[in-house]
């Protein structure tokens, strides 16, 4: 909004005349002044929320009929979208001293701004650069850098406690995904569970190394303790590769886990030890062996397999035998389809990963004196996607299968897929 427009907003108040305000503006001021009004009128209706309570307290002006009684007033402030704005609001005193109104509490309650400050700083928007993408009203206070990232850290804190705090009582998991992601240096361990309906729900976010079991025990030892339950009698464990995570998820959920390698991770693994010409045909051979219907078809393409790696390199044969009929899992559980595809590669968690790299990107000075910034960063990038909807796994179809295979207690899988 100009300045002349502010102005003359100002000179006519919220009562002024629309000719006397609106006369030789242009289409631009004549918006901009219909939102200036508008906020203007917001914050006039706090304040009568404010009379209204101390009428119900203290009765008619310059009267005294209770135990309560007007007591002047001072200056105060009111959240209103994205800012704080000055208000002068009434004081009222009783038998035990001054009375606050609930509703300045409620008017001065920060959880709309910490909102409101979050998704512009998930959005690219700096502390430096708060203040011209927020709603114009020439009153606004309370939007300093300072004032912007206290309200970021409240809310960014709020986010992590909820992916780490909230009951996981009323879903039933059937598979859950835990991977590591670096932050400017710093390691976040992200656990992913799947429920019985095939949605995805962040359950848990951690500092920490991935290679580290103790800290991926501790994770999952949290996520049991808020009312992690399984459907059925076992638990599909998709995970990279890393020998702590299995190590950790082995421990804790002892044989109820069926470990699930990542085929794309392997594939990295494999590549490593061929020449570079041999690699497509190497994708072609591993896209066979995942995508084969029945589980015998898969033991016999992954003999094969082993066996053309081995006349390139044993190294090559030996990787491939690190992972073993770890690969094989969702095969012996009877899944195809694009369940298959989903629920064999970590895929999932990787690109909430993603989110959270595209989220944090425009982060360019990471404050190594605030030991949580970089872990509550990850939660408010994460906690934004899914509220704005992440999809369920494709495959609902094959959802039944997976979930008989799981009920069934006695099922070896990982001894039927060797």
């Amino acid at each position: 909004m100009t300045k002349r427009t502010e102005k003359a907003v100002r000179e006519q108040g919220v009562g002024g005349t629309v000719q006397g305000l609106f006369s030789n503006l242009s289409g631009e001021d004549v918006q901009a002044a219909m939102l200036e009004r508008a906020k203007m009128a917001a914050l006039a209706f706090g304040v009568e929320l404010l009379e209204q309570e101390v009428l119900s307290l203290c009765g008619a002006r310059y009267g005294r009929d209770g135990e309560f009684y007007r007591y002047g007033s001072e200056k105060s402030s009111a959240i209103v979208g994205a800012a704080r704005y000055p208000i002068t609001r009434p004081r009222i005193r009783g038998p035990e001293g001054e009375v606050y109104p609930e509703a300045l509490e409620k008017l001065r309650s920060v959880d709309l701004l910490d909102t409101e400050v979050s998704k512009r700083m998930l959005r690219g928007v700096s502390t430096r650069n708060y203040e011209p993408v927020i709603e114009s009203y020439s009153e606004k206070i309370g939007i300093s850098k300072s004032s912007v990232s206290r309200a970021f850290i409240r809310a960014s804190q709020k986010e992590l406690d909820a992916i780490n705090g909230d009951t996981l009582e009323g879903h039933a998991f059937v598979a859950v995904l835990i991977d590591g992601i670096e932050i400017a240096g710093t390691m976040v361990v992200a656990a992913l569970g799947i429920t019985e309906d095939l949605r995805k729900i962040p359950i848990g976010l951690k500092e920490g190394d991935t290679e580290n079991a103790e800290v991926v025990t501790d994770l999952l030892t949290q996520i049991m303790g808020r009312g992690f339950t399984l459907y059925g009698e076992r638990l599909l464990g998709i995970l990279d590769g890393g020998k702590a995570l299995k190590k950790a998820v082995k421990k804790v959920f002892g044989e109820r886990a069926l470990i699930q390698r990542c085929w794309l991770h392997k594939l990295r693994n494999i590549r490593a030890y061929i020449p570079e010409k041999m690699h497509s045909q190497l994708l072609l051979r591993m896209r066979k062996l995942m995508g084969l219907a029945t589980l015998p078809l898969a033991q016999m393409a992954y003999k094969e397999l082993r066996a053309w790696l081995e006349s390139i390199s044993h190294e090559a044969a030996a990787s491939l035998d690190e992972a073993g009929v770890e690969l094989l899992t969702v095969h012996a559980l009877g899944v195809t389809g694009e369940l298959r595809k989903c629920l064999t590669t970590t895929n999932a968690i990787e690109s909430l990963f993603s989110v959270v790299r595209r989220k944090c990107r425009k982060v360019k000075n990471w404050n190594s004196n605030e030991t949580k910034q970089k872990v509550r960063w990850c939660a408010a990038a994460i906690r934004d996607h899914e509220k704005n909807g992440m999809r369920r796994l494709r495959g609902v179809k094959q959802r039944n299968i997976l979930l008989n295979a799981l009920l069934n207690a006695g099922l070896d899988t990982q001894s039927k897929a060797a």
